[in-house]
């Protein structure tokens, strides 16, 4: 029992020392405010950007595609995933890795000529919005992030002007963790949507959770997440299309080192309570999910179509 002791305080040390040295907070707080503003072919000829502070005194980046009818059918609320943001989750890559996805033959290009309105944020510490203690990547509660889609969805017509008034059928378009984001919104209140599109939405993390060195890591989460919640310890697959994985590492706004123990600890709570609450989810959803998904667990779209009412 003193070995294994003596191991696991060794682990924790060394974990802890490795964690520190790779802190990413070196420099100027996230995110760099003279890169902030994209340019004219990723918003394209109609697009702009608004910033608003949230709860917590954050700066909070969003993005606002109107629609080109006189009058929108409706809103596409754009979700990203976990390391990325909104122009490289939901634009088009035209110029190649090391620049910025452009408008021009996007899906937004699309929803906006079919007569959809199309906005979203960047996560507070991802993309462009600022976080906690200026640290890229790095959130107290995944309920803050909850909270400020919401009150983002409640600024949307005075942020967004034409083509996002009030009364508008919502739409959440959520990837990867902003499924996450989409299923705790509507969970909480899901009269404020019409219905769903989901696209590898991490509702479940129960298969990732089981590779490499993650069934160790695991139990001593708590742990972690008291003592080290800004280490970097849970790795994160990379990418089966080598093209997509080296656009995504030359992406500047996109984050690309592990995860922080903080956030996987708040993953695995969110998830959990996502799979124990499936059936209070009654409103219409489509869910598009590969069966050979690394990163994100195709189990948890399976039984949001099995189990939602």
């Amino acid at each position: 029992m003193q070995v294994g002791a003596s191991v696991a305080v060794a682990g924790l040390v060394g974990l802890g020392t490795y964690a520190l040295s790779s802190h990413r907070n070196k420099g100027a707080p996230w995110p760099p405010q003279e890169k902030l503003q994209p340019d004219e072919e990723t918003l394209g000829p109609h697009g702009f950007t608004k910033q608003w502070k949230n709860a917590q005194g954050y700066k909070i980046f969003s993005y606002f595609w109107p629609a080109k009818a006189k009058q929108s059918k409706g809103i596409l609320l754009l979700l990203h995933g976990h390391g990325t943001n909104v122009p490289f989750e939901f634009l088009k890559n035209s110029r190649g890795a090391g620049f910025d996805r452009i408008y021009r033959g996007s899906w937004i290009e699309e929803l906006n000529n079919r007569g959809y309105s199309c906005c979203g944020i960047d996560v507070q510490s991802k993309g462009r919005s600022e976080g906690c203690k200026g640290l890229q990547s790095y959130f107290e509660s995944f309920d803050n992030v909850v909270a400020d889609e919401l009150a983002f969805m409640d600024r949307m017509a005075d942020l967004g002007g034409k083509g996002f008034e009030a009364g508008l059928p919502v739409f959440p378009f959520a990837v990867s963790m902003g499924g996450a984001r989409a299923a705790m919104m509507i969970l909480r209140d899901e009269k404020r949507f019409k219905a769903a599109l989901f696209y590898a939405p991490m509702l479940s993390l129960e298969r990732v959770s089981k590779k490499g060195l993650n069934p160790y890591l695991k139990p001593m989460i708590d742990l972690f997440n008291r003592v080290g919640p800004t280490w970097r310890l849970a790795a994160v697959d990379k990418s089966k299309f080598p093209n997509l994985q080296e656009e995504f590492d030359k992406d500047f706004f996109s984050y690309h080192g592990n995860t922080p123990v903080r956030l996987a600890a708040e993953y695995l709570r969110v998830t959990e309570h996502i799979m124990k609450n499936l059936k209070s989810i009654t409103l219409p959803f489509v869910t598009f999910h590969s069966e050979g998904d690394t990163m994100v667990d195709p189990d948890g779209s399976r039984r949001l179509v099995a189990e939602a009412s």
